[in-house]
């Protein structure tokens, strides 16, 4: 059985196309875990057929935050076992790619959105 892993910097509540894809791989036979974001108000996961986890963050947004946030993904990478690492955006692909090249597994980036006018790429 495949493991996947999928990195988000959102989160997981309100992610209907992340839910989509990883419940449909799960209900196929893969072991699939979506790694995301916990703001303050997020409320409870509710049971799906995959495996999510979230991380917390001191900073919200700007550069702390990615910061942050790429740091501790990068942790949590180094320690999950997996086939394959699927970084959704440039937000969380340097961990992604970090940990695929010092385990030799693949890496999958998913570029279904490109904003380079978000405010937070402005800061």
């Amino acid at each position: 059985m495949k493991r996947i892993v999928f990195t988000v910097t959102n989160d997981l509540t309100y992610d209907q196309r992340m839910e989509r894809i990883c419940s449909t791989l799960a209900l196929h036979g893969f072991h699939v875990t979506l790694i995301g974001r916990e703001h303050e108000g997020s409320i409870p996961l509710t049971e799906k057929p995959h495996n999510r986890r979230r991380i917390s963050c001191l900073f919200q947004k700007g550069k702390l935050f990615y910061f942050e946030y790429n740091l501790k993904l990068l942790w949590h990478l180094l320690f999950i076992r997996c086939d394959i690492i699927c970084s959704i955006d440039l937000d969380s692909i340097l961990p992604g790619y970090i940990v695929s090249v010092a385990r030799d597994k693949k890496l999958v980036y998913d570029a279904h959105e490109y904003f380079t006018e978000m405010e937070e790429n402005r800061k």
